[in-house]
């Protein structure tokens, strides 16, 4: 079934400050400003994270598994909100060897770094995130996985420098990894129902 609204980049939200922090991002992450704009990306995460809550119209919760919410999408980023419920957790993944960036808008999230080593994985720092708090990681950082605070639920606004489309996810106990593609729950705060997340991400193209 194809759902046309969801293929719909010049929608813009009732509380346009969720579309004014996504101009601002296009500004930083330009291809010929890239290199440079990475404390003054968080720095407008991070200011968005504390002040604003217009990302509560694109909140959606599953019951199975935290949930991925297209909010923007460009050539040069992807913005989406991820909302994890008591329990879930990420799996163990890279990031395609794109910039990304993670700010809490509710709750507290927890991040964990794994390196690849000839055993398999070897578990490294955890750290957490609190509300307004702004984390950035890249493959030559580490893998990671994502999960709220135990017994609590959470909000973060997912920042992807390029857009990524796929990625690898790797087994816990072996380091195997699995390549996969990723999707949406929704799109601008609307379900997906079964939408062919290419198609999704055609409408996008510039």
């Amino acid at each position: 079934m194809t759902h046309p609204d969801l293929c719909r980049p010049d929608a813009t939200s009732k509380d346009c400050s969720l579309d004014r922090l996504t101009a601002a991002l296009a500004v930083q992450l330009a291809p010929e400003r890239r290199d440079a704009s990475g404390a003054e990306v968080a720095a407008l995460l991070r200011e968005y994270a504390v002040a604003e809550e217009s990302w509560r119209g694109y909140a959606q919760f599953r019951k199975d598994t935290y949930s991925r919410n297209l909010i923007w999408r460009s050539d040069d980023f992807e913005l989406l909100l991820l909302c994890w419920g008591e329990g879930q957790v990420s799996p163990i993944h890279d990031h395609s060897g794109q910039h990304c960036w993670m700010a809490v808008l509710e709750g507290e999230l927890q991040e964990v770094h794994f390196e690849e080593g000839p055993g398999g994985l070897r578990e490294g720092r955890i750290k957490d995130f609190p509300t307004g708090g702004v984390a950035y990681i890249h493959d030559d950082i580490a893998l990671h996985l994502i999960r709220p605070k135990p017994g609590t639920h959470g909000v973060s606004l997912h920042l992807y420098s390029s857009p990524i489309d796929a990625c690898r996810t790797f087994c816990p106990d072996t380091g195997a990894p699995t390549a996969v593609q990723v999707g949406y729950h929704s799109v601008r705060g609307s379900l997906c129902g079964g939408e062919d997340p290419a198609r999704i991400r055609q409408g996008w193209k510039a």
